[in-house]
């Protein structure tokens, strides 16, 4: 039996096949693929109907027939394709792989009544019964309600797992999913894990009925069941970018087009995945700076504030001045603003508070993962029951913290003592109080509550993808940088150059060249501004790609009189080039204008340097050693450049100041060099011995590097046979 990851390989060359439109190479692929796995007759009839399809449709092109739906049937014969590869990619695992994706089929399979339709059906039932005890009870809190409530969570988990593994959907599979997702008598939470479920399973393998069934609810649905239903769509357009075919997708991603908002809610969503690229920086800042940077803060607070008189009268809520003071002090302040900064932009501030806490039982299954945050979940409902009853209700209604993270408060809160949840509570009724004055200031607060909601719901994905305990057997759509206009049946909508600005300035701002290149270079394809070429120019430079960043400058240059920025860029990249006697031009000019700048003097120097052109050089390094308050950036420049022109003695001194500071090897080779030009060989030898310790007793790099400047000494006469005695010396002390 061929294994799966030959089959992955052939699925590869059918996607590739079918994106160059070569797609009888791939039905050749497909058809080998189905013989070597004994493929059950279902598919491969499938494919042989897909085939006759292809070659009627040919036949008729090739004839000259013409045919208005010649495009929308190739589409389908495509989706066909793939839908057949990965149903036998997917066969080939289901006995033997180890992913929880395949143990949850394997037990499905062993069930009677596995079908979503009628487990659907059930809950349906289930659900109108449990409405019905509850609304006849006096007792909501009887164990008898809260077991039949606990069956009804067990059947929702149910449900969410058999609608993740069902591949392909089936006809009424999605009917039974429309169904119950339009049926407001079931909780919305129940309805938006279901359909998180049609989600997850997308991204598993391509399935275009699920993506339709995502952009459908997104049309249909209302709230937060809508937005969960555009984050899945976006997501799943995403990663299965390479796949996409189909009439029907075609036409339902037509009807969403026209939907009034659809422009700004790509926009909304395009940005907030953007901002997940921020993630681990934002974790990596609080776990390695601002939460050890605290720690260390304590000892300080407490000698400063210890010993003083605890009993004079004080006003509880007054903030100790001291406080900020000692922030300050220790960088943290900047720290923690630029935190908020990130808060108040949707940065994702508390993934690394919340990491540490999913490591309840509660979230050893996947479809907790996806599920709403609700009081009466009955696992939340148990921790509850011991708290203050508002107490759920405040975690319920707390601003910047996500569905998922919910959860883990709740669980931590069980080992918490009850003194502590009390104190809890407080200061949760103070956080809600203000956020209640902040939304009253808002000036759009229904768009902010909008985008703030669909952040929460990607945070609560993110957190599945990045800390779910076997998140390895999945596939992060977060891995990567994500960008939506890749994506054939999204880009003809992010023509808003806005948008993409708004991208490109988010991936830049924080040091993301090269997500922040992409986007720029597909701003550029349709011109853009000078300012957009030198950031386009200065990815490339900070990339490495430096002659690819001196032809955006050079754009630049030509779009607008270029300023000090710019024109030292350029010098830069001419200078690493080895373009040197262009960029003397660029640096002279900018010495000119900016006479006491150190780095254009030492540029200019080196440039000159490079060209042979020492005396010039020399003049630049003694500015820069008149100008530099430490008198050391130009000393191994006036060092090497006084040698080069005889001036042995100044060559001398400056290199003197240089070993009694902390000297390179190159240090001990040029003094090797100048004791040898003035005929001081056994210093000449010792100081080539230093090198050689220097460098790990290598002695290939001495020979090397003395070779490398033979004209030097060639030029000061110095004998080779000397120079080959001398460094035998070097090299054979003892013999």
């Amino acid at each position: 039996m061929i294994k799966t990851p030959q089959l992955q390989l052939i699925a590869g060359r059918i996607s590739d096949a079918l994106q160059n439109s070569r797609i009888s190479e791939a039905f050749s692929e497909l058809t080998s693929m189905a013989e070597a796995t004994s493929a059950p007759w279902a598919i491969k009839n499938e494919i042989a109907r897909l085939q006759e399809g292809f070659g009627f449709l040919r036949e008729y092109a090739v004839s000259g027939v013409e045919d208005p739906s010649r495009d929308d049937i190739l589409a389908e014969i495509k989706a066909g394709i793939i839908t057949q590869t990965e149903a036998i990619v997917r066969l080939s695992m289901i006995e033997e792989s180890p992913k929880i994706y395949f143990s949850n089929l394997r037990y499905e399979r062993l069930q009677s009544d596995s079908s979503i339709p009628g487990l659907i059906g059930e809950f349906t039932a289930f659900n109108s019964a449990l409405s019905m005890m509850t609304f006849t009870s006096p007792s909501a809190k009887s164990d008898n309600l809260k077991m039949e409530k606990n069956r009804q969570m067990d059947m929702a988990r149910r449900i969410f797992n058999v609608i993740w593994t069902a591949f392909p959907l089936k006809p009424d599979d999605a009917t039974a999913i429309r169904s119950v997702l339009s049926e407001e008598t079931i909780r919305s939470e129940f309805r938006e894990l279901f359909l998180s479920a049609v989600m997850l399973g997308a991204f598993e393998f391509y399935d275009e009925r699920r993506i339709v069934l995502l952009a459908e609810t997104y049309l249909t649905a209302t709230g937060d069941l809508e937005l969960r239903a555009l984050v899945g769509l976006v997501l799943s357009l995403w990663m299965q970018r390479e796949s996409l075919s189909g009439k029907s997708l075609k036409n339902v991603m037509d009807s969403v087009r026209e939907k009034k908002g659809w422009a700004d809610d790509l926009k909304m969503i395009f940005l907030n995945l953007v901002r997940t690229r921020d993630t681990d920086r934002i974790t990596r800042t609080m776990n390695e700076e601002v939460i050890p940077g605290m720690m260390k803060l304590r000892p300080e607070i407490f000698r400063k504030f210890s010993g003083k008189d605890l009993s004079d009268e004080f006003d509880p809520e007054e903030m100790n001045p001291e406080w900020e003071s000692l922030l300050e002090k220790s960088g943290m302040a900047d720290k923690l603003k630029a935190l908020n900064d990130l808060q108040s932009e949707g940065g994702d501030v508390m993934h690394s508070t919340f990491a540490a806490l999913k490591g309840f039982p509660f979230f050893h299954q996947v479809p907790n993962w996806f599920l709403p945050f609700f009081t009466e979940q009955t696992d939340v409902a148990d921790v509850l029951a011991e708290s203050a009853d508002d107490l759920g209700e405040l975690i319920a209604m707390m601003p910047m913290i996500c569905d998922n993270d919910k959860y883990s408060l709740v669980m931590s809160m069980s080992q918490m003592p009850s003194a502590n949840r009390r104190m809890m509570v407080e200061q949760f009724k103070m956080q809600n109080i203000n956020l209640s004055e902040l939304r009253n200031s808002l000036l759009n607060p229904e768009i902010a509550s909008r985008s703030n909601r669909a952040n929460d719901i990607i945070h609560d994905f993110y957190r599945f993808f990045t800390l779910f305990r076997r998140k390895s057997e999945f596939v992060n759509p977060f891995a990567k940088p994500i960008n939506l206009a890749a994506v054939g049946l999204l880009s003809p909508d992010l023509v808003d150059r806005e948008a993409l600005q708004a991208v490109g300035e988010f991936y830049f701002k924080r040091g993301y060249h090269t997500e922040a290149l992409e986007v720029f270079r597909l701003l550029l394809s349709e011109d853009g501004a000078a300012s957009l070429w030198q950031k386009a120019g200065y990815c490339e430079q900070q990339l490495g790609n430096i002659t690819e960043a001196l032809s955006l400058y050079r754009r630049s240059e030509l779009l607008s009189p270029p300023g000090q920025w710019l024109r030292r860029r350029i010098a830069y990249c001419l200078k690493m080039l080895g373009k040197h006697e262009e960029a003397v031009g660029y640096y002279k000019e900018l010495s000119e204008e900016k006479p006491r700048d150190l780095g254009l003097a030492l540029s200019l120097g080196h440039c000159y340097l490079a060209l042979g052109r020492f005396s010039e050089a020399l003049q630049c390094y003694f500015k820069v050693e008149y100008l530099d308050e430490n008198g050391s950036k130009a000393l191994r420049p006036i060092a090497w450049c006084s040698f080069v022109e005889g001036d042995y003695e100044r060559s001398e001194k400056y290199y003197a100041k240089i070993l009694a500071g902390d000297p390179t090897p190159t240090d001990y080779l040029n003094v090797g060099h100048l004791y040898l030009v003035r005929r001081n060989f056994k210093e000449a030898a010792g100081y080539y011995s230093a090198y050689l310790q220097k460098v790990g007793g290598d002695s290939g790099k001495l020979y090397e590097a003395v070779s490398a400047d033979k004209e030097y000494l060639a030029k000061a006469g110095v004998d080779p046979l000397l120079v080959s005695l001398v460094l035998d010396k070097a090299v054979f002390p003892a013999s």
